[in-house]
């Protein structure tokens, strides 16, 4: 089931920093790089971030989130995380397409990764996104910046 997460409630924001730090670790060995902001995040950080949020539950437990920012017509995806657990069970795929389908007048998705990380840049393109730009952060890590245009 997915359901909007009211980051402002701190035992959701503890549950979203929980899935968040667990999934993040994985995406830091496969950079080679611990630099990355989300695994630095608190519950007061969270909560203050402006993200909407929707969480996948399997009964009550969060398995997997998504969270993004609306600018005009483009759809900024801040974070999509799935617990190490539940990977490869479609969970992030679900996640996605719900938020596309809550957002219909979107023209575009963007999305950044980090270069390293096979699994999303795969997930990314099999879900129509492109490449468009490599950044390199002032902790020298490498990170590739996708978009997906609709129509």
């Amino acid at each position: 089931m997915i359901a909007e997460l009211q980051i402002a409630d701190e035992k959701t924001a503890a549950m979203v920093l929980r899935l968040q730090r667990r999934a993040y670790a994985i995406e830091a060995q496969l950079i080679g790089s611990t630099a990355l902001p989300p695994p630095h995040d608190a519950i007061a950080s969270l909560q203050r971030c402006g993200e909407r949020f929707f969480g996948y539950f399997q009964g009550e437990w969060l398995v997997g989130a998504i969270a993004y920012e609306r600018s005009g017509s483009t759809l900024h995806l801040c974070r999509l995380m799935v617990d190490p657990d539940c990977f490869r069970q479609g969970i992030a795929s679900a996640l996605l397409d719900f938020v596309i389908k809550q957002e219909p007048s979107i023209s575009e998705i963007v999305v950044t990764t980090g270069s390293g990380n096979a699994p999303a840049l795969r997930f990314y393109g099999r879900h129509g996104f492109r490449a468009i730009e490599r950044i390199e952060t002032p902790e020298k890590i490498e990170l590739t910046k996708l978009v997906k245009r609709s129509g």
